[in-house]
């Protein structure tokens, strides 16, 4: 006989959430020629709303079915909410590059490397096409590298630029609440096969909430704003001003929608970069051009403020509240250094630079305070803080040894976030 799902208050409080968000989407979108753009198209928008739906229902029967004493009907549940999720992670736009780049790498393991060129033109075809929906820059760098590895028969060389550029497609904005989902999931299941029901239960319910911040990320201003700019840059690249100048006025239009709805100090964010867009599309309706650098810095913070945005949503709080002010110091220096890599390496203001890495080696001694950070923690936070300062020492550098400086510290940052 077919089970029917028992909707608790909570249930009832998800559901409602979900229905509050999609409405003001809709009406966020009704804009004077508002056209939204997202990182991801809007057949795999439409499929992560469905599928995520699903997922919350069999989450919360899991509750209802622990909190009847069902443990087994609740670990079904479980089950079903998981491979929804990797549903959700496996139909991505970025999903079939993804692919491609692991068929790549695992060639690497038993043929020459130079056998494995063959596989590049379907990567590079594949990242043409979601460039659409978003930045791939970064992506073909490292494939450019690896091309140059492959030829040279360099296996170790080529198979880290092709790890570097899956990495590089990442869509945070749903990727790591789905991270975070998953994990309490599973940490979930564990409770539940020691008999722990109140342990489980409390798991799950931070899960509901992570899983509901997929809806509250991708359909935030902050991220349209984000994605409109990018729309901008690429349309400009392809000399394409009359589009751009139209992406830029959306993008300050949901600035505008963001600022008026988030704290102080995100507000004093949003309107900042809503005036650097403005003054470009001030330029762009009177003399036709600007600098594409300042596109490029433009799209490089409003990037940094969406990662903000989604990393502190995912954490349940605000920059004031957070669970772990460790985890809010993190998330504070991951943007300042995100800014001062912006006015280092494409604008060339290195006082501005300096001030940034400043701030970012600030949060990072406060993290390095905080009494719960493990020692294992601290020695990646310390290593970070050295490569800061060896930043600061020379600000007015501009190579590729200065970005993979960046990047190291970026991907240190991500991990503690991530594993916080």
């Amino acid at each position: 006989m077919k089970r029917y799902f028992r909707f608790g208050q909570l249930g009832k409080t998800v559901i409602l959430t979900l229905i509050f968000l999609t409405f003001s989407h809709a009406r966020l979108t009704m804009c004077d020629d508002a056209q939204p753009h997202m990182s991801i198209s809007p057949r795999v928008e439409s499929t992560i709303e469905k599928t995520a739906i699903v997922a919350l229902r069999h989450i919360s029967q899991a509750r209802a079915d622990i909190h009847n004493k069902s443990i087994a009907s609740a670990q079904r549940e479980l089950t079903e909410a998981v491979k929804l999720m990797d549903m959700i992670r496996d139909d991505l736009s970025t999903s079939n590059v993804k692919n491609l780049i692991l068929i790549a790498r695992r060639h690497l393991e038993f043929e020459r490397p130079k056998k494995v060129l063959h596989d590049l033109p379907s990567i590079y075809s594949s990242l043409d096409k979601i460039s659409v929906y978003l930045p791939t820059d970064k992506a073909q760098m490292h494939l450019d590298r690896a091309k140059v590895f492959l030829e040279r028969d360099a296996r170790e060389g080529a198979d880290r630029e092709l790890a570097l550029a899956d990495k590089s497609l990442i869509i945070i904005e749903v990727e790591l609440p789905l991270l975070r989902s998953q994990h309490y999931i599973t940490k979930a299941q564990g409770y539940l096969a020691a008999r722990n029901t109140g342990k489980a239960d409390e798991a799950l319910q931070v899960a509901e909430q992570r899983a509901s911040a997929l809806y509250s990320s991708v359909n935030s201003p902050l991220f349209l704003a984000k994605q409109n700019i990018w729309l901008a840059l690429r349309n400009y690249s392809n000399g394409k001003s009359a589009d751009a100048e139209k992406y830029l006025e959306h993008a300050r239009y949901y600035l505008g929608k963001e600022a008026a709805g988030v704290s102080a100090k995100g507000k004093e964010e949003a309107v900042r970069l809503s005036h650097e867009v403005a003054e470009l599309e001030k330029k762009l309706a009177g003399e036709g051009k600007v600098a594409e650098s300042a596109l490029k810095a433009a799209f490089k913070k409003s990037e940094a403020l969406a990662e903000r945005s989604v990393a502190y949503l995912v954490a349940a709080s605000s920059e004031e509240e957070t669970t772990l002010k460790g985890e809010r110091n993190l998330i504070e220096a991951s943007m300042h250094v995100a800014y001062a890599e912006t006015y280092q390496l494409l604008t060339a203001e290195p006082d501005k630079a300096t001030r940034e890495l400043d701030s970012a080696y600030s949060y990072l001694h406060e993290a390095a305070g905080n009494t719960l950070t493990s020692p294992e923690d601290l020695k990646k936070i310390s290593s970070i803080a050295s490569i800061i300062l060896a930043l600061k020492a020379s600000p007015g550098k501009n190579n590729a040894s200065i970005q993979e400086r960046y990047d190291k510290i970026k991907e240190g940052l991500n991990y503690l976030i991530h594993k916080m």
